[in-house]
């Protein structure tokens, strides 16, 4: 009997299986959507009760469009492009206050006067505990008429570095250094300045590294500020000599030239306000021809406050036209803040300027609310020792003044509102602190 093969059934795997199911489904859905797109009637997946883009392979992994494997940097550039439209907003810009005040000259009577018999060192303490309280704001400034340095005989020019004190007490930070005798000790004299009122936290005008330097910018309450000054007192052998060193920008003169090239790098360097101090005149005299051509021509090149010192006598304030017509606060002199000179009352009297730095926000700045404070050097003898102090003269007079003094300190204020009579500046008015 003969025998014949049996046919064998092969059967389907497993996963061949899975794919024809969901090759069935997708078949289905398929003709669903179909359907549905040749009515014209929208599509909802969900209803189907399955993911097209949730389709694994065999192995459990991930297909790429896994919504948990989308790279965070593209959702996050979807979701925050809505917002890409800024609302635009209006510049109102920072304002700040400051205090000008005029030459503190620690020499002749003041130095002698200032001498310790005991440690045989000048002492400058308290010299300006009366007025401190009405030297306010943010930068405040006085003209120093000093060299400091212990490396040299005190003199007229030259002070001990412990005189800094007179600014410090005062609260004073920062100095305008250029004056006739600025380099009467050379370099070292210069450099020793910096050193002591650096040491002290007073930033420096009028002085500087012997290779001159862009004009350096403060930012103060949001206002980006040059304050740069400039000496006009200097002699020809003076200015000889700083040729000779290799040193002419120690001391930078006042030079139109010079003051326009520096107004311009400070406003490229994004300056908003530019302050101008200057050391000019003749002692004991009134605004001379060349100083107010000087004065009108650095308003033009784009000054917002120019304030100047060096004749030691308050002179008036008043208003140059600048670039673009701008009016421009223009203060000959603040006088004298501290001196020994006692020759006639307005050697004894001066005053400090205050103004309010407002930016315009549009890159300028405007000079606000001028006022000033009449000030008067008094000189008194206690224990066989005279003392200097510094008071405002439109206040209650100290204990201890007699009479006589205080006739003078009101001939001091008088002066002074006198000289500023015809200006806009304000008498602040306010009283000597206790």
């Amino acid at each position: 009997m003969g025998t014949g093969k049996r046919g064998t059934k092969r059967r389907l795997s497993a996963g061949t299986k899975a794919m024809l199911v969901m090759l069935a489904l997708v078949l289905v859905g398929s003709a669903l959507v179909l359907g549905r797109l040749s009515s014209g009637a929208s599509v909802d997946l969900s209803r189907l009760k399955m993911n097209v883009l949730d389709i694994r392979d065999e192995q459990g992994g991930k297909n790429a469009a896994d919504p948990k494997t989308e790279d965070p940097k593209t959702e996050a550039k979807v979701t925050a492009a809505p917002s890409a439209k800024k609302e635009t907003t209006v510049k109102t810009g920072g304002s700040f206050m400051m205090t000008i005040g005029g030459s503190i000259s620690l020499s002749g009577e003041v130095r002698k006067n200032s001498q310790s018999t005991d440690a045989k060192v000048a002492d400058y303490a308290d010299v300006m505990m009366l007025l401190s309280s009405r030297i306010i704001g943010d930068i405040k400034i006085a003209f120093l008429e000093n060299i400091l340095s212990d490396r040299y005989k005190t003199g007229d020019a030259v002070a001990p570095a412990s005189a800094v004190v007179v600014l410090k007490e005062a609260g004073f930070n920062m100095a305008a250094c250029g004056f006739a005798q600025a380099y009467a000790n050379g370099k070292t004299g210069v450099e020793d300045t910096l050193e002591t009122l650096r040491a002290s936290g007073i930033d420096a005008a009028g002085i500087c590294e012997d290779d001159g330097g862009k004009p350096a910018l403060q930012s103060i309450k949001g206002v980006k500020t040059a304050v740069l000054q400039y000496t006009d007192t200097m002699s020809a052998k003076t200015r000889k000599s700083m040729v000779s060193d290799g040193t002419s920008e120690m001391v930078p003169e006042a030079e139109i030239g010079k003051i326009t090239q520096d107004i311009a790098g400070a406003r490229e360097a994004g300056a908003e306000a530019v302050i101008i101090l200057l050391n000019w005149g003749r002692t004991g005299k009134e605004p001379d021809r060349n100083q107010r051509e000087l004065a009108e021509n650095i308003a033009k090149a784009g000054a917002d406050l120019i304030v100047g010192n060096g004749s030691h006598i308050p002179q008036a304030a008043e208003y140059l036209t600048g670039k673009n017509g701008k009016s421009v606060l223009c203060v000959w002199s603040l006088g004298t803040l501290l001196s020994g000179d006692r020759s006639n009352i307005k050697r004894l009297s001066g005053y400090l300027l205050h103004v309010t730095v407002k930016s315009d926000g549009q890159g300028g700045a405007a000079i606000l609310d001028p006022a000033y404070t009449p000030v008067y050097t008094w000189k008194y003898k206690q224990d066989g020792r005279y003392y200097y102090r510094c008071i405002a003269a439109d206040g209650d007079a100290p204990d201890g003044m007699d009479n006589e003094q205080r006739k003078t300190m009101e001939k001091a204020a008088e002066t002074v509102d006198s000289v500023l009579s015809d200006s806009s500046l304000a008498d602040t008015g306010q009283n000597n602190a206790d």
